[in-house]
């Protein structure tokens, strides 16, 4: 049963469960007033509980399931939330707003151009990039926030994303980060500076923000220092040292892609070299562990194999065929770095110092 805080009364003026009137008001208004949906004008119940929030309710399955979901008492919450987030910012917001041109009905519409979803449930890539394409043809900005029942640690860590989270991502001035928010302490979270390891696995940096001191458009993350940089090193070389493991197990190392590919290079596949397995911004263009695509772009320069050619090949598997160029200019990018420096005796200061270096002018290319 579909859960909404708008309803239309009998004289067509909307009427809105934002917390104007507490449940004794609202019991008195309910007695003399009826309500229908704005969307398919089906009549109304307005629930009035002790403990979920007031909230409006078809009396029967409506067409109104066909287009919306059925929210939980932290959706109805949340969109409260946001809701008076943007009035205090002197924004105009509309909750609710229904798009007869594409059958979508929108968490809340901000100043007539950003259409915010605040989502608490999954939901299929495939849906939720169909709806923030009907937002666009509307010229409307899609905005994707990710619901949390509870607050995140605050930290640099192993992250482990659903592909429908990894399709909230959203950007500004080059730099792309999830928005997540956490209506009982109303603030504001964000999973950014993502670096791609394997299938769901990430490392980021998780850092939040009170509603109170949050802007809008929102604030953008900032770029890693050096030390949380070095915490990301060590949590990806340990990763690497897992994968590594993993590999060379495997039952046919024969054909085992990392065991060839090592052989290929004349390396130690038990201790490659740092140069190998580095965090890459952007690496999730190519869905292979990092160690894999960097061994085979050294491969392919020994053999004289453009990157181009490789991944017109196949041999690198692209996430989407859209990513080629992409891939492309990040693997040329990375094996500029490796020839750079193959040559160098590397500490582990001098290596934190090549790799950072690096991250820094990845960003910088990312924001122009």
């Amino acid at each position: 049963m579909i859960s909404i805080i708008v309803a239309k009364t009998k004289q067509q003026e909307l009427f809105y469960l934002t917390g104007k009137y507490d449940r004794e008001e609202l019991r008195k208004i309910r007695l003399h007033e009826q309500f229908f949906c704005p969307t398919c004008h089906a009549p109304l119940l307005m629930k009035i509980g002790e403990i979920n929030i007031p909230h409006f309710a078809h009396k029967t399955l409506s067409a109104c399931d066909k287009f919306s979901e059925p929210e939980s008492s932290l959706h109805l919450q949340g969109k409260l939330h946001l809701y008076h987030f943007f009035h205090q910012l002197n924004f105009k917001v509309e909750l609710e707003k229904y798009f007869s041109m594409t059958r979508q009905r929108v968490d809340l519409l901000v100043d007539g151009h950003y259409a915010l979803e605040f989502q608490c449930s999954a939901i299929p890539v495939l849906q939720l990039n169909e709806r923030s394409n009907g937002y666009r043809q509307l010229n409307m900005k899609p905005i994707w926030l990710k619901g949390l029942k509870e607050p995140c640690l605050e930290e640099i860590g192993l992250l482990h994303l659903k592909s429908y989270e990894i399709a909230m991502r959203q950007s500004q001035g080059g730099v792309s980060f999830i928005l997540l928010f956490y209506p009982p302490g109303n603030r504001f979270y964000y999973h950014s500076n993502l670096f791609y390891i394997s299938s769901n696995r990430w490392i980021g940096k998780t850092k939040s923000i009170q509603a109170t001191k949050q802007v809008f458009p929102f604030a953008v993350p900032k770029q890693l220092s050096k030390e949380e940089f070095n915490k990301v090193l060590g949590i990806f070389r340990h990763s690497k040292r897992r994968f590594i493991r993993n590999q060379l197990y495997t039952e046919n190392r024969v054909k085992n892609t990392f065991c060839r590919l090592c052989y290929e290079l004349r390396l130690d596949a038990a201790n490659v070299p740092d140069l190998f397995g580095i965090p890459w911004l952007r690496a999730e263009c190519l869905k292979q562990h990092p160690i894999i695509w960097q061994l085979q772009a050294v491969v392919a320069w020994e053999k004289g194999i453009s990157i181009g050619a490789l991944i017109a090949s196949g041999r690198m598997t692209l996430a989407d065929p859209s990513l080629a160029d992409e891939a492309e200019a990040m693997v040329t990018d990375y094996l500029q770095l490796y020839l750079s420096a193959k040559e160098k005796t590397l500490t582990d200061s001098s290596f934190l110092d090549i790799v950072y270096d690096n991250y820094c002018k990845t960003v910088r290319k990312l924001r122009k």
